[in-house]
């Protein structure tokens, strides 16, 4: 082990396996010198030895974000689902190293979306979401056997009635979005399941048009029971 100096940088050499390693520390000060050839040695000791190293652990934001790029082959509605429960989780997790998660933030989540009047089955979307980003740097085994998944209703709905039907129209226009209104209108005028409306497209609604109004129409479900 040696450090020593050409010009204004420094400079470091050692052997390893016989082999005369040379090169320079890119900086002014013998002290930085000194940490780069132990830094390098030791990266070349690794390789040498087949040391794998150690994955460096990124922000719960950064691992979420690379989990969703990496959602392929799957329709568009199932990757807008996963985008929102990308940005509900990241608002929960988003500063947090990924590794820095356990079971009592998982189970502290639950408790908290239930307090929130969240159903059991909304809830475990969401921790499921949870579970394969942290699956996916393989940090899920030690938290899955410590976590429970809530009870889901799977009951028959009921009808809605027309105070109820009139409540929820009030608070879809009183929204932000533009579509949530159009939307209730269309599924109960037509009795389209969840599913069947999501899978809509604009090309499936066929609308004739006289003197700036729509004359008559006809939606044209693709995907249906």
């Amino acid at each position: 082990m040696a450090v020593f100096k050409r010009g204004n940088v420094w400079w470091f050499k050692f052997r390893i396996h016989g082999q005369l390693i040379r090169e320079s520390a890119k900086t002014s000060s013998k002290t930085m010198a000194r940490d780069a050839e132990r830094i390098r040695r030791r990266e070349m000791e690794e390789t040498v030895n087949r040391i794998p190293r150690r994955e460096k652990m990124p922000l719960f934001s950064i691992a979420a974000r690379e989990w969703l790029e990496q959602r392929i082959g799957i329709t568009q509605g199932s990757l807008e689902r996963y985008r929102h429960q990308v940005a509900l989780l990241s608002k929960e997790f988003g500063n947090r190293l990924v590794c820095d998660i356990d079971y009592r933030d998982v189970t502290a989540l639950q408790r908290k979306r239930q307090a929130q009047g969240r159903a059991g089955r909304t809830v475990n979307y969401e921790t499921g979401t949870l579970q394969m980003i942290l699956k996916s740097r393989g940090l899920w085994a030690p938290i899955g056997e410590r976590v429970r998944a809530l009870k889901e209703r799977h009951d028959v709905g009921r009808d809605l009635s027309r105070d109820d039907e009139r409540k929820i129209l009030e608070g879809a226009a009183n929204t932000d979005s533009p579509v949530l209104l159009p939307l209730f209108v269309l599924t109960i005028d037509t009795g389209l399941r969840a599913s069947e409306a999501r899978s809509l497209k604009r090309k499936d609604l066929e609308l004739t048009w006289q003197d700036g109004s729509i004359l008559a129409g006809r939606l044209i479900v693709t995907k249906s029971k």
